[in-house]
Protein backbone atom coordinates (compact mmCIF):
# COMPACT_ATOMS: atom_id res chain seq x y z
CA UNK A 1 0.00 0.00 0.00
CA UNK A 2 1.31 3.44 -0.88
CA UNK A 3 0.66 5.68 2.09
CA UNK A 4 2.37 8.56 3.83
CA UNK A 5 4.34 7.34 6.85
CA UNK A 6 7.55 9.32 6.48
CA UNK A 7 6.31 12.65 7.72
CA UNK A 8 6.65 14.93 4.69
CA UNK A 9 2.98 15.00 3.74
CA UNK A 10 0.94 12.73 1.49
CA UNK A 11 1.41 13.53 -2.15
CA UNK A 12 4.50 15.67 -1.55
CA UNK A 13 7.42 14.71 -3.80
CA UNK A 14 11.11 15.43 -3.50
CA UNK A 15 12.71 17.34 -6.42
CA UNK A 16 14.72 14.24 -7.37
CA UNK A 17 11.84 11.74 -7.11
CA UNK A 18 11.29 9.58 -10.21
CA UNK A 19 8.05 8.00 -11.48
CA UNK A 20 6.02 9.91 -8.84
CA UNK A 21 2.67 8.66 -10.16
CA UNK A 22 3.67 5.00 -9.82
CA UNK A 23 4.15 4.60 -6.07
CA UNK A 24 3.95 0.95 -4.97
CA UNK A 25 4.84 1.27 -1.29
CA UNK A 26 5.66 3.99 1.20
CA UNK A 27 6.18 2.62 4.66
CA UNK A 28 8.32 2.31 7.77
CA UNK A 29 7.33 -1.33 8.27
CA UNK A 30 10.30 -3.58 7.50
CA UNK A 31 8.29 -6.65 6.52
CA UNK A 32 6.06 -4.67 4.17
CA UNK A 33 9.07 -3.03 2.53
CA UNK A 34 10.92 -6.33 2.09
CA UNK A 35 7.85 -8.03 0.63
CA UNK A 36 7.09 -5.38 -1.94
CA UNK A 37 10.71 -4.78 -2.92
CA UNK A 38 11.24 -8.54 -3.25
CA UNK A 39 8.27 -8.81 -5.61
CA UNK A 40 9.62 -6.08 -7.87
CA UNK A 41 13.34 -6.92 -7.77
CA UNK A 42 14.67 -9.90 -5.81
CA UNK A 43 14.61 -11.20 -2.21
CA UNK A 44 16.94 -9.45 0.22
CA UNK A 45 17.44 -8.49 3.84
CA UNK A 46 17.88 -5.04 5.35
CA UNK A 47 19.91 -4.14 8.44
CA UNK A 48 19.46 -0.74 10.07
CA UNK A 49 22.94 0.60 10.80
CA UNK A 50 21.57 3.09 13.32
CA UNK A 51 19.39 1.20 15.78
CA UNK A 52 17.49 4.34 16.73
CA UNK A 53 16.54 5.33 13.16
CA UNK A 54 13.33 4.72 11.20
CA UNK A 55 13.39 2.78 7.94
CA UNK A 56 11.32 5.23 5.84
CA UNK A 57 11.24 3.44 2.49
CA UNK A 58 9.48 4.41 -0.73
CA UNK A 59 9.27 2.50 -4.00
CA UNK A 60 7.87 3.85 -7.26
CA UNK A 61 8.26 1.43 -10.16
CA UNK A 62 7.42 0.70 -13.78
CA UNK A 63 7.85 -2.51 -15.74
CA UNK A 64 8.52 -2.03 -19.45
CA UNK A 65 8.85 -5.44 -21.05
CA UNK A 66 12.23 -6.81 -19.93
CA UNK A 67 13.15 -3.58 -18.11
CA UNK A 68 12.08 -2.64 -14.58
CA UNK A 69 12.75 0.96 -13.56
CA UNK A 70 12.13 2.05 -9.99
CA UNK A 71 12.74 4.95 -7.64
CA UNK A 72 13.91 3.67 -4.25
CA UNK A 73 14.43 5.89 -1.21
CA UNK A 74 15.60 5.00 2.30
CA UNK A 75 15.41 7.54 5.11
CA UNK A 76 17.73 5.53 7.35
CA UNK A 77 21.31 4.34 6.89
CA UNK A 78 21.03 0.68 5.92
CA UNK A 79 22.92 -2.35 4.69
CA UNK A 80 21.14 -4.45 2.06
CA UNK A 81 22.19 -8.00 1.20
CA UNK A 82 20.39 -9.57 -1.76
CA UNK A 83 19.83 -13.09 -2.97
CA UNK A 84 21.75 -14.23 -6.04
CA UNK A 85 20.72 -12.01 -8.94
CA UNK A 86 19.30 -13.56 -12.10
CA UNK A 87 19.42 -10.37 -14.18
CA UNK A 88 21.53 -7.26 -14.72
CA UNK A 89 20.95 -4.44 -12.22
CA UNK A 90 21.98 -0.78 -12.40
CA UNK A 91 21.74 1.55 -9.38
CA UNK A 92 21.87 5.24 -10.27
CA UNK A 93 22.16 7.55 -7.21
CA UNK A 94 19.92 10.60 -7.29
CA UNK A 95 20.90 11.92 -3.87
CA UNK A 96 23.28 10.59 -1.23
CA UNK A 97 26.04 8.00 -1.51
CA UNK A 98 26.35 4.23 -1.44
CA UNK A 99 28.98 1.51 -1.32
CA UNK A 100 28.09 -1.47 -3.51
CA UNK A 101 29.62 -4.86 -4.22
CA UNK A 102 28.44 -7.59 -6.57
CA UNK A 103 29.71 -11.03 -5.59
CA UNK A 104 33.52 -11.05 -5.46
CA UNK A 105 33.94 -8.09 -7.79
CA UNK A 106 35.61 -4.90 -6.61
CA UNK A 107 33.44 -2.59 -4.48
CA UNK A 108 32.28 0.64 -6.08
CA UNK A 109 31.44 3.92 -4.35
CA UNK A 110 28.57 5.74 -6.02
CA UNK A 111 27.06 9.21 -5.88
CA UNK A 112 25.12 11.32 -8.39
CA UNK A 113 26.94 10.96 -11.72
CA UNK A 114 28.35 7.51 -10.96
CA UNK A 115 26.29 4.30 -10.98
CA UNK A 116 26.94 0.70 -9.94
CA UNK A 117 26.42 -2.37 -12.14
CA UNK A 118 25.45 -5.76 -10.67
CA UNK A 119 25.91 -8.99 -12.59
CA UNK A 120 23.68 -12.08 -12.72
CA UNK A 121 24.80 -15.12 -10.75
CA UNK A 122 25.99 -13.29 -7.64
CA UNK A 123 24.46 -11.69 -4.55
CA UNK A 124 24.98 -8.01 -3.85
CA UNK A 125 25.80 -6.03 -0.73
CA UNK A 126 24.92 -2.33 -0.64
CA UNK A 127 25.37 0.23 2.11
CA UNK A 128 23.06 3.23 1.68
CA UNK A 129 23.64 6.55 3.40
CA UNK A 130 20.71 8.04 5.33
CA UNK A 131 18.27 9.84 3.03
CA UNK A 132 19.72 8.22 -0.10
CA UNK A 133 17.59 7.74 -3.18
CA UNK A 134 18.42 5.81 -6.34
CA UNK A 135 16.97 4.98 -9.70
CA UNK A 136 17.19 1.18 -9.66
CA UNK A 137 17.05 -0.70 -12.96
CA UNK A 138 16.66 -4.42 -13.53
CA UNK A 139 17.19 -5.72 -17.08
CA UNK A 140 16.32 -9.27 -18.03
CA UNK A 141 19.54 -11.18 -18.74
CA UNK A 142 18.18 -13.03 -21.77
CA UNK A 143 16.88 -9.85 -23.37
CA UNK A 144 20.18 -7.97 -22.88
CA UNK A 145 22.27 -10.89 -24.16
CA UNK A 146 19.94 -11.32 -27.14
CA UNK A 147 20.23 -7.65 -28.09
CA UNK A 148 24.01 -7.77 -27.81
CA UNK A 149 24.09 -10.83 -30.09
CA UNK A 150 21.90 -8.98 -32.58
CA UNK A 151 24.23 -5.98 -32.54
CA UNK A 152 27.31 -8.19 -32.95
CA UNK A 153 25.71 -10.39 -35.59
CA UNK A 154 26.61 -13.70 -33.91
CA UNK A 155 26.11 -15.64 -30.63
CA UNK A 156 28.20 -14.55 -27.66
CA UNK A 157 31.52 -16.36 -27.45
CA UNK A 158 31.73 -15.67 -23.70
CA UNK A 159 29.27 -14.37 -21.10
CA UNK A 160 28.69 -10.63 -21.04
CA UNK A 161 30.46 -8.89 -18.15
CA UNK A 162 30.09 -5.17 -17.47
CA UNK A 163 32.58 -2.97 -15.64
CA UNK A 164 31.48 -2.41 -12.04
CA UNK A 165 31.26 1.41 -12.06
CA UNK A 166 29.39 3.51 -14.62
CA UNK A 167 30.36 7.11 -15.39
CA UNK A 168 27.15 8.96 -16.25
CA UNK A 169 28.85 12.27 -17.00
CA UNK A 170 30.17 11.16 -20.40
CA UNK A 171 28.20 11.81 -23.62
CA UNK A 172 27.29 8.11 -23.79
CA UNK A 173 26.19 8.17 -20.16
CA UNK A 174 24.07 11.25 -20.82
CA UNK A 175 22.40 9.46 -23.74
CA UNK A 176 21.57 6.53 -21.47
CA UNK A 177 20.01 8.87 -18.92
CA UNK A 178 18.08 10.62 -21.69
CA UNK A 179 16.51 7.29 -22.68
CA UNK A 180 15.40 6.78 -19.07
CA UNK A 181 14.00 10.31 -18.95
CA UNK A 182 11.97 9.60 -22.08
CA UNK A 183 10.54 6.43 -20.54
CA UNK A 184 9.56 8.35 -17.40
CA UNK A 185 7.90 11.16 -19.38
CA UNK A 186 5.85 8.72 -21.45
CA UNK A 187 4.90 6.71 -18.35
CA UNK A 188 3.45 9.88 -16.83
CA UNK A 189 1.28 10.69 -19.84
CA UNK A 190 -2.17 9.05 -20.04
CA UNK A 191 -1.92 9.15 -23.84
CA UNK A 192 1.80 8.37 -23.96
CA UNK A 193 3.80 5.96 -26.08
CA UNK A 194 3.60 3.17 -23.50
CA UNK A 195 -0.03 2.62 -24.48
CA UNK A 196 1.14 1.28 -27.84
CA UNK A 197 3.04 -2.04 -27.80
CA UNK A 198 5.31 -1.22 -30.75
CA UNK A 199 6.31 2.15 -29.27
CA UNK A 200 6.81 0.62 -25.82
CA UNK A 201 9.09 -2.05 -27.32
CA UNK A 202 11.09 0.70 -29.00
CA UNK A 203 11.62 2.49 -25.67
CA UNK A 204 12.59 -0.79 -24.04
CA UNK A 205 15.20 -1.30 -26.76
CA UNK A 206 16.55 2.24 -26.27
CA UNK A 207 17.29 1.51 -22.62
CA UNK A 208 19.02 -1.81 -23.36
CA UNK A 209 21.02 -0.39 -26.26
CA UNK A 210 21.93 2.64 -24.16
CA UNK A 211 23.44 0.42 -21.47
CA UNK A 212 25.33 -1.75 -23.97
CA UNK A 213 26.79 1.27 -25.73
CA UNK A 214 27.46 3.49 -22.70
CA UNK A 215 28.96 1.02 -20.24
CA UNK A 216 32.28 -0.75 -20.96
CA UNK A 217 32.09 -4.53 -21.09
CA UNK A 218 34.08 -7.45 -22.46
CA UNK A 219 32.47 -7.15 -25.92
CA UNK A 220 32.84 -3.36 -26.25
CA UNK A 221 35.79 -3.42 -28.63
CA UNK A 222 34.05 -5.76 -31.07
CA UNK A 223 30.83 -3.78 -30.78
CA UNK A 224 32.73 -0.59 -31.57
CA UNK A 225 35.08 -1.86 -34.27
CA UNK A 226 33.45 -5.01 -35.65
CA UNK A 227 34.55 -8.63 -35.68
CA UNK A 228 38.34 -8.73 -35.58
CA UNK A 229 38.33 -12.02 -37.52
CA UNK A 230 37.11 -10.10 -40.57
CA UNK A 231 39.97 -7.61 -40.42
CA UNK A 232 43.12 -7.98 -42.55
CA UNK A 233 45.97 -9.77 -40.81
CA UNK A 234 48.13 -6.64 -40.47
CA UNK A 235 45.26 -4.69 -38.89
CA UNK A 236 44.47 -7.47 -36.43
CA UNK A 237 48.10 -7.66 -35.39
CA UNK A 238 48.39 -3.89 -35.04
CA UNK A 239 45.24 -3.74 -32.90
CA UNK A 240 46.57 -6.53 -30.68
CA UNK A 241 49.89 -4.74 -30.23
CA UNK A 242 48.19 -1.50 -29.31
CA UNK A 243 45.74 -3.15 -26.89
CA UNK A 244 48.50 -5.18 -25.21
CA UNK A 245 51.06 -2.34 -24.92
CA UNK A 246 49.33 1.03 -25.25
CA UNK A 247 51.91 2.66 -22.97
CA UNK A 248 54.70 1.87 -25.48
CA UNK A 249 55.94 4.83 -27.51
CA UNK A 250 54.57 3.48 -30.78
CA UNK A 251 55.21 5.34 -34.02
CA UNK A 252 53.40 4.53 -37.24
CA UNK A 253 56.75 3.45 -38.73
CA UNK A 254 57.51 0.99 -35.92
CA UNK A 255 53.96 -0.36 -35.92
CA UNK A 256 54.01 -0.97 -39.68
CA UNK A 257 57.43 -2.63 -39.53
CA UNK A 258 56.32 -4.90 -36.70
CA UNK A 259 53.33 -6.20 -38.68
CA UNK A 260 55.43 -6.41 -41.89
CA UNK A 261 53.61 -3.94 -44.14
CA UNK A 262 54.39 -0.46 -45.41
CA UNK A 263 53.19 2.60 -43.54
CA UNK A 264 50.82 3.50 -46.38
CA UNK A 265 49.35 -0.03 -46.48
CA UNK A 266 48.75 -0.11 -42.72
CA UNK A 267 47.13 3.34 -42.75
CA UNK A 268 44.84 2.47 -45.66
CA UNK A 269 43.77 -0.94 -44.33
CA UNK A 270 43.31 0.39 -40.81
CA UNK A 271 41.10 3.22 -42.02
CA UNK A 272 39.01 0.84 -44.14
CA UNK A 273 38.62 -1.79 -41.41
CA UNK A 274 38.51 0.21 -38.17
CA UNK A 275 37.38 3.57 -39.47
CA UNK A 276 40.13 5.69 -37.91
CA UNK A 277 43.94 5.96 -38.35
CA UNK A 278 46.21 3.71 -36.24
CA UNK A 279 47.56 6.58 -34.15
CA UNK A 280 44.04 7.81 -33.39
CA UNK A 281 43.13 4.31 -32.27
CA UNK A 282 46.22 4.25 -30.04
CA UNK A 283 45.26 7.59 -28.49
CA UNK A 284 41.71 6.39 -27.80
CA UNK A 285 42.93 3.19 -26.15
CA UNK A 286 45.30 5.19 -23.96
CA UNK A 287 42.50 7.62 -23.02
CA UNK A 288 40.26 4.69 -22.06
CA UNK A 289 43.01 3.24 -19.83
CA UNK A 290 43.61 6.62 -18.18
CA UNK A 291 39.87 7.06 -17.64
CA UNK A 292 39.52 3.65 -15.98
CA UNK A 293 42.54 4.24 -13.75
CA UNK A 294 41.36 7.70 -12.66
CA UNK A 295 37.93 6.33 -11.73
CA UNK A 296 39.52 3.66 -9.55
CA UNK A 297 42.27 5.87 -8.04
CA UNK A 298 42.48 7.63 -4.69
CA UNK A 299 42.90 11.37 -5.44
CA UNK A 300 45.11 11.68 -2.35
CA UNK A 301 47.59 9.14 -3.69
CA UNK A 302 47.91 9.88 -7.42
CA UNK A 303 47.83 12.85 -9.74
CA UNK A 304 46.31 13.25 -13.18
CA UNK A 305 49.75 13.99 -14.59
CA UNK A 306 51.33 10.81 -13.25
CA UNK A 307 48.51 8.62 -14.57
CA UNK A 308 48.55 10.33 -17.98
CA UNK A 309 52.32 10.01 -18.28
CA UNK A 310 52.21 6.31 -17.41
CA UNK A 311 50.05 5.76 -20.51
CA UNK A 312 52.23 7.82 -22.85
CA UNK A 313 50.66 11.30 -22.58
CA UNK A 314 53.53 13.72 -22.06
CA UNK A 315 51.89 16.99 -23.15
CA UNK A 316 49.43 17.99 -20.41
CA UNK A 317 47.48 20.52 -22.47
CA UNK A 318 46.85 18.30 -25.49
CA UNK A 319 45.98 15.40 -23.18
CA UNK A 320 43.39 17.45 -21.27
CA UNK A 321 41.73 18.63 -24.50
CA UNK A 322 41.56 15.10 -25.94
CA UNK A 323 40.29 13.66 -22.66
CA UNK A 324 37.48 16.20 -22.31
CA UNK A 325 36.47 15.72 -25.94
CA UNK A 326 36.18 11.96 -25.42
CA UNK A 327 34.56 11.83 -21.96
CA UNK A 328 32.79 15.15 -21.66
CA UNK A 329 34.63 16.37 -18.55
CA UNK A 330 38.15 17.08 -17.31
CA UNK A 331 40.46 14.33 -16.05
CA UNK A 332 40.71 16.06 -12.66
CA UNK A 333 36.92 15.90 -12.30
CA UNK A 334 37.04 12.17 -13.05
CA UNK A 335 39.73 11.63 -10.41
CA UNK A 336 37.70 13.52 -7.79
CA UNK A 337 34.57 11.50 -8.59
CA UNK A 338 36.44 8.23 -8.18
Amino acid sequence: MCRDTIGNGAGVTEPYERFPGLCLVRTSDLDEALGRMGEVYLPHRIDLLDAGSTLDVQLNALRLGSVTAGYVRYGAEIRMVTAEARDYHVNIPLVGRARSRSGRRDPVFTAPGRAAIFMPGAPAEIEWGAGSAQLSLMLDRRAVDRELERLLGHPLSRPLEFAVGMDLTTPAGASFLAALDLVEREAGRPDGMLRFPAAAAHLEGLVIHGLLLAQPHNHSDELRHGDASLQPRAVRQAVELIEERPEHAWTITELAATVAVSVRTLQDRFAQSVGIPPMTYLRDVRLDRVHAQLLAADPHEVTVGSVAASWGFLHAGRFAVAYKRRFGRSPSATLRSG
